[in-house]
C-alpha cells in the first residue's frame, strides 16, 4: 500500500521529469543559442557551421562559415566569396559584400593583375535569398580603345585604377536596369554591372566604386511561415 504523501511525491516527480524532458526536446529543436563570428551575432535562421559539420540550427540556404572571425555565406558553396557585414533577421535581409570584387583592382607589383569585374555578383546569389531592389548598379567597361573625352563626358565615365582604358559608371536602381542592356553599352567596349547598396537617396559617386563594393550590397529572404502562419520567425 502506498502511502498518499508518497503517492504526492512521486506524482510530483514525475511530473517534475516530464516537464524536463520537455524542455530538453523544446532545446533541441527551437532552443538554438546565438553564435559569434567576430562582432556578428549569428541566430536563426542563420547558424555557424565548421568545415562539412552540419548545425542543426542553421536553416538550408543558411549557413555561415566563420574563417578567421570573417563571417561568410555558405550556402551550396563554401568559396562563393559573399562576405557578410550584417544580418537584420527582423525584416528578412542581410548586407553582403563580394570580397572577389576588390581583389580585381589589385594593383600591387607592376600592377598587370589590375582588371575590372568580368562577373556578375548576381550569379553568386541562388535560393532562397534575392538581390534587393533597393541596390544600384555601378557599370564597369573594358575597351579596346580611348574613347573620345567627350564620349566619356557624356557617359559619367571614370577612370578605375587599373587604367588601361577601364572605367566604371553609375547604373540606376538595380530593379530598373537589372545588369546591362538599359541603355548603359559603349561601341567598342565590353560592360559589366556589379550591384551596390549606394545611398538610398539614389545619388552614386562613380568614383567611390571601391568604398561601394566594400559596403556590400542587400539581400533578401522571404521567413518561412510558422503554425500561426505569419510568416514570422519564432523566438
Amino acid at each position: 500500500m502506498v502511502l498518499p504523501w508518497l503517492g504526492s511525491c512521486l506524482h510530483l516527480l514525475l511530473l517534475a521529469a516530464t516537464a524536463s524532458a520537455m524542455l530538453a526536446a523544446a532545446a533541441d529543436v527551437g532552443g538554438c543559442t546565438p553564435g559569434k563570428c567576430g562582432d556578428l551575432t549569428v541566430s536563426i535562421p542563420f547558424g555557424l557551421v565548421s568545415g562539412s559539420e552540419e548545425n542543426q540550427c542553421a536553416q538550408l540556404g543558411f549557413q555561415v562559415h566563420c574563417i578567421d572571425h570573417v563571417p561568410y555565406l555558405g550556402y551550396y558553396e563554401r568559396d562563393v566569396g559573399l562576405r557578410i557585414l550584417d544580418i537584420f533577421v527582423h525584416n528578412g535581409s542581410l548586407l553582403v559584400s563580394d570580397v572577389h570584387k576588390l581583389g580585381d583592382f589589385d594593383l600591387s607589383g607592376d600592377g598587370s593583375r589590375c582588371h575590372v569585374p568580368t562577373a556578375n555578383t548576381a550569379t553568386k546569389v541562388a535560393h532562397p535569398f534575392s538581390i534587393s531592389p533597393l541596390n544600384q548598379n555601378l557599370v564597369f567597361y573594358n575597351c579596346t580603345k580611348p574613347l573620345a573625352p567627350r564620349t566619356a563626358r557624356r557617359a559619367g565615365l571614370v577612370d578605375t585604377a587599373c587604367r588601361n582604358n577601364t572605367f566604371v559608371r553609375a547604373g540606376g536602381w538595380y530593379n530598373e536596369s537589372g545588369g546591362i542592356g538599359g541603355g548603359y553599352d559603349l561601341e567598342g567596349c565590353s560592360a559589366m554591372a556589379v550591384t551596390v547598396l549606394g545611398a538610398t537617396t539614389g545619388e552614386v559617386n562613380a568614383s567611390d566604386y571601391q568604398q561601394l563594393i566594400s559596403g556590400g550590397f542587400l539581400l533578401t529572404w522571404q521567413p518561412p511561415p510558422t503554425a500561426d502562419g505569419s510568416g514570422e520567425f519564432s523566438r
